[in-house]
Formats: structure tokens, C-alpha cells, sequence
């Protein structure tokens, strides 16, 4: 199973705790976008050129790594996901949008939710070690995708808490990992922390310099981070954020109080905090401007 390239990024559970932990990388750390093509090459060099298929949500983070890929000349299985009703329509068309832009062929995959919180939800939160019922579909869906299934997360995503900007990492976003290593199934979970350049080269760009200098309005990263994105790749098409769980909001509280009854609370939702400089001292044995 894959969780970074030749380990650089792991986790475990000192003294029981949750942590993450990254190698320091010593290395020259290029442009955000020369990062992205090498974190490319590099998976294709671990996984095989052609045993990588990509989870497409249309999101922009899937957006960048599809594009990182094509940068190498590499066209890898490309699913994109469609939940039931329509309830994910927004990203669907995105997904088939770009697609379509960039001359991709994709495949879709039909996904009940409904289905899946009557019938597997709890078997798959028991593997994964999740008790957030949002992230629970994704493990499944990882079951239904040929050869090594890609998922475009991992991406820094700093909050500012009492004036202090800090990187988060949640102890569910292994959980994808931790299925796929139950289910013997390779997998890349969280591609955004492939490579340690790649996370540097995330810090460095620009906008995220201006966003911990407090030169937007905002508390968290993903409302401005097509800014920074699109330093990589300017054609980028904006978006909001949305999953097509707006749409089953009754289903996933009832399922959130199963999961609550049934571990006596959320054993599952540890969290590691790192202030922002520190993190991007731990990984390059620099500090980070600021």
C-alpha cells in the first residue's frame, strides 16, 4: 500500500496518540507546478505506468493532478463518480467539463449512498478506523476502481485559530489508507503529500505566503486556494466546493449517532496540529517566510 513516496509522510499512535510524522527533505524544492509533474513521475515510477486510475471529482485538486499527469504524457483510467438522483450533479458536470477540455476519455461510476449507509457504512468504518460518515464512501469507492485508485487529497489546508496559523492533520484522512491496507487493495489516498516537494512547493507559492500573512479575509484556505493554484495552471476553471451530501443531510446525522452509540463517542477524530513554520521546518530544515 501507498502512503508516500518511500515513506517520507507516515503516521502512528505514540503512547496512543495520533500523529503524524514527516522525514526531512533536504533537496532542492522547485515551482509548485515543477513539483506537481515530479510527484507524477514518481508515482508512475512506484506504481507502474499503467496501473493508475484516477478518482475525478472535478474538484480542483483532482483537476491539477489529472493535468500533472498529462504533463508527462501519461492518460491514466480516469472514473468519475455519480451519486444517486443526481445529488452530485454539480461536480459530475465539472468533472465531464473538464474532461472534455482536456481531451481525457473517463468512465462513470454509479455510487448508491443511500444503499451504502443501509448496507456497508458500518463494516467500512470498522476497517477504516473512520467515524465521520462523509468520509466513509470514499474507502467503498476505492473497491470499485481497476488497478490503483488515486485520490487527489492530502493538499495543505492551514486554519487560523486566536490569530495563529497552524496545519491540521486529522486522524480520519489515513482512514482511506488503512481500508485499502484491510482489503489488500493498493491505493494512493492522500496524493498531495506524495512527495515532500510537494508539500513545500505548496507553502512557498504566493498565495498561501499572503494567506498566513493575513492578506485575506478568511480563517481557512480553500476559499482562496484557487488563487494559489492557479499560479500552477491559470486556465483553471473556478468553482465552489460542494459533495452531493448537501442532499442526504437527515441520513448522515442518523448515521453520525449510530457510529456515536456504537464506539460510546468518536475514537476516531484525533487531530495532529503543527504551527505553520514549524511544519515547513520539520519537512526542508528551513523556516518559512513569513
Amino acid at each position: 500500500m501507498y502512503a508516500s513516496e518511500n515513506d517520507w509522510y507516515t503516521w502512528n499512535y505514540d503512547s496512543q496518540q495520533f500523529q503524524t510524522v514527516y522525514k526531512p527533505y533536504y533537496g532542492t524544492i522547485g515551482t509548485f507546478k515543477e513539483e506537481l509533474i515530479k510527484a507524477a513521475s514518481s508515482t508512475l515510477e512506484h506504481c507502474g505506468s499503467d496501473k493508475i486510475s484516477i478518482l475525478f471529482s472535478g474538484g480542483s485538486e483532482s483537476d491539477l493532478m489529472l493535468r500533472s499527469f498529462l504533463e508527462v504524457k501519461k492518460t491514466p483510467n480516469v472514473y468519475i463518480i455519480r451519486y444517486e438522483n443526481d445529488y452530485n450533479i454539480y461536480d459530475v458536470s465539472y468533472a465531464v467539463t473538464i474532461c472534455s477540455m482536456l481531451n481525457v476519455d473517463y468512465k462513470i461510476i454509479d455510487f448508491n449512498l443511500t444503499n451504502f449507509f443501509e448496507n456497508d457504512a458500518d463494516l467500512v468504518s470498522e476497517l477504516s478506523q473512520i467515524d465521520r460518515p462523509r468520509a466513509l464512501p470514499y474507502c467503498k469507492i476505492l473497491e470499485l476502481v481497476d488497478d490503483i485508485p488515486i485520490f487527489g487529497r492530502g493538499e495543505p489546508n492551514p486554519i487560523k485559530i486566536e490569530n495563529k496559523w497552524i496545519q491540521r492533520c486529522h486522524e480520519y484522512d489515513v482512514g482511506r489508507i488503512k481500508y485499502a491496507r484491510a482489503i489488500n487493495k493498493p491505493a494512493i489516498a492522500e496524493w498531495f503529500k506524495w512527495t515532500p516537494g510537494l508539500v513545500a512547493s505548496y507553502m512557498n507559492l504566493k498565495w498561501f505566503q499572503n494567506l498566513i500573512n493575513n492578506q485575506y479575509n478568511t480563517t481557512d484556505a480553500s476559499s482562496t486556494k484557487m488563487i494559489g493554484y492557479k499560479e500552477a495552471y491559470p486556465n483553471l476553471i473556478p468553482r465552489n466546493k460542494k459533495t452531493g451530501f448537501e442532499h442526504i443531510d437527515s441520513l448522515i446525522n442518523e448515521f453520525d449517532a449510530h457510529l456515536y452509540k456504537k464506539y460510546n463517542g468518536y475514537p476516531y477524530r484525533a487531530t495532529h496540529d503543527r504551527d505553520i513554520s514549524n511544519w515547513y521546518l520539520e519537512i526542508t530544515g528551513n523556516t518559512v517566510v513569513s
